[in-house]
């Protein structure tokens, strides 16, 4: 058994957690779910990606390669290159890394903390607007939409 096979292991369990975790409520140009199943099927030596066009997305091995084989790309000015070279992230992963972020997202799937720290309802719904909290929750989860008009009388009589 290689050095390398307890890390693909490992990335084949988390890549199984992350498929797991719940799908993101407001829509991103990149998701964090999405990301890292590529990121980590790919260290995994899995094939594919969860729901990636690769055909209209470069990968990070295709945009290492394009800084490192040009001198300026582009157009970049030499220092800009520099900073970009230094900001790729480097995969140094190891088995014990790999296991240390599963437990955090079982964590993060369990709500642990929310469980363990358990706030009342003084600041879920503080007295001074008691409904402030829920109205935030209901224009994210798009239930109620709010107009403009009854958004100024909050913010003017806050109500």
């Amino acid at each position: 058994m290689s050095l390398q096979q307890p890390v693909r292991e490992a990335a084949k369990q988390l890549v199984g957690v992350l498929e797991k975790f719940p799908a993101e409520r407001i829509r991103h140009i990149v998701s964090f779910k999405s990301s890292q199943i590529g990121r980590f099927k790919r260290v995994a030596g899995l094939s594919g990606t969860d729901g990636w066009n690769e055909s209209k997305k470069a990968s990070i091995d295709e945009i290492k390669d394009i800084i490192s084989r040009t001198s300026a790309p582009l157009g970049l000015q030499k220092d800009l290159l520099k900073k970009m070279q230094a900001a790729i992230p480097e995969d140094n992963l190891s088995e014990q890394s790999i296991k240390e972020q599963i437990r955090a997202l079982n964590t993060l799937m369990s709500n642990k903390y929310k469980t363990y720290y358990d706030v009342g309802d003084k600041l879920y719904k503080p007295a001074g607007r008691p409904n402030y909290y829920q109205r935030i929750l209901d224009e994210v989860q798009g239930k109620q939409k709010e107009t403009f008009f009854s958004a100024f009388r909050t913010v003017v009589f806050g109500k």
